[in-house]
């Protein structure tokens, strides 16, 4: 899907103020939005400020022990995960690709980002959104989805189904969608599309972690039923999308031993030249991780020139006189496509260097 191209910013290690890290990409989130956030392996167990990743408050009777240090680093931020973020940042560049990393422990209150505030399209990610915005509906107002429509959130997040997108989108608002969640989440980098085409929503690995962490959390507003109900949906994502694309890259197949794993996957084609690859979830005992990679890497065929079939951006190459071109994602599945198949192994890649066990911890 052509869209405009995600702004690219210096890679920063998001450890909060007192790190003194600089002012973030694009200026989405200032130094102060972090100031109650802390990082790596701190073990502070301060509930931090940032509304996106705050647990919700106490119910006013109920007593709340102080929390006490843990006595090994929570398996999310285990010894060596700033080094291993640092070595797989390193390796996706090596296959022409730039990465943003986000991971939080909802329990403990740590965050981790690198290039997290990049702003990126968010292509089939925005699923989530049209879903979080139907069951917010129906969690407030009078108001029911048919059989037939809850047939079609099901197979959007289980299966990636374009066309049921489309209509879900058309039907209950379009761009008026993406602007209710991101004000109910408080997604501050987390904007409509321009062209009214909801792969084209923008947003930021930093804002896909909040959004994750306020869907489980409650903040915004959806009942404890249709929230389990958009979980079980993740946690039943299919091998193969409803085209044919291949679902497994990122984290299925770089956290094959984790259990309770639900995702949601996004890829497009071409934005500057450009594979865009988000895979997002959560996983671990009552969802404690949420874990979100975004990959931007330049399209590359290693020698060979992309199928004529495809259909898009025109470039010329080297190779011979006959124009070829981009594959564009909304136009054709790209399922088989070579460029494709090398930017999902960089995604599991990078996974795999964070989590070498296959699993967190």
């Amino acid at each position: 899907m052509n869209g405009r191209a995600g702004r690219l910013a210096a890679l920063c290690l998001a450890v909060g103020v007192a790190a003194g890290c600089a002012a973030t990409p694009g200026g989405e989130i200032s130094a102060d939005d972090w100031s109650g956030l802390t990082s790596g392996v701190s073990e502070d167990p301060a509930v931090p400020t940032d509304t996106r990743f705050a647990a919700p408050p106490p119910a006013p009777a109920a007593a709340v022990p102080t929390p006490m240090p843990p006595t090994t680093p929570p398996e999310l931020f285990a010894p060596g995960i700033e080094d291993r973020v640092t070595e797989a940042t390193r390796a996706a560049l090596d296959r022409g690709a730039e990465v943003s990393i986000a991971l939080l422990d909802r329990r403990d209150h740590r965050y981790l980002g690198r290039a997290d505030t990049d702003s990126v399209e968010t292509a089939s990610v925005a699923k989530l959104f049209i879903a979080d915005e139907l069951a917010y509906r129906e969690s407030t107002e009078s108001f029911e989805l048919d059989e037939d429509e809850r047939d079609l959130v099901g197979r959007m997040l289980e299966h990636s189904d374009d066309a049921a997108a489309n209509v879900l989108w058309a039907e209950y608002g379009g761009s008026e969608i993406v602007d209710d969640v991101a004000a109910r989440y408080g997604l501050t980098a987390t904007s409509a599309p321009y062209d009214g085409n909801w792969w084209n929503t923008l947003t930021t690995a930093a804002d896909l972690v909040g959004y994750y962490s306020g869907l489980l959390d409650g903040r915004g507003g959806l009942d404890a039923a249709h929230r389990r109900e958009m979980t079980e949906h993740l946690r039943s994502a299919s091998a193969e999308s409803a085209d044919g694309y291949d679902q497994g890259f990122g984290l299925p197949d770089g956290l094959p031993d984790q259990p309770g794993l639900a995702v949601k996957q996004g890829w497009m084609c071409c934005t500057a030249g450009r594979w865009i690859h988000l895979t997002t979830g959560v996983a671990g005992p009552d969802d404690r991780y949420v874990l979100v990679l975004v990959s931007r890497e330049e399209v590359t065929y290693e020698g060979a020139r992309p199928p004529t079939s495809h259909i898009g951006d025109s470039f010329d190459d080297d190779l011979d006189d006959e124009a070829t071109t981009y594959p564009d994602t909304s136009l054709t599945n790209a399922a088989d496509d070579a460029s494709a198949e090398h930017a999902r192994a960089t995604l599991t890649g990078v996974v795999r260097i964070l989590f070498p066990e296959g699993r967190i911890g």
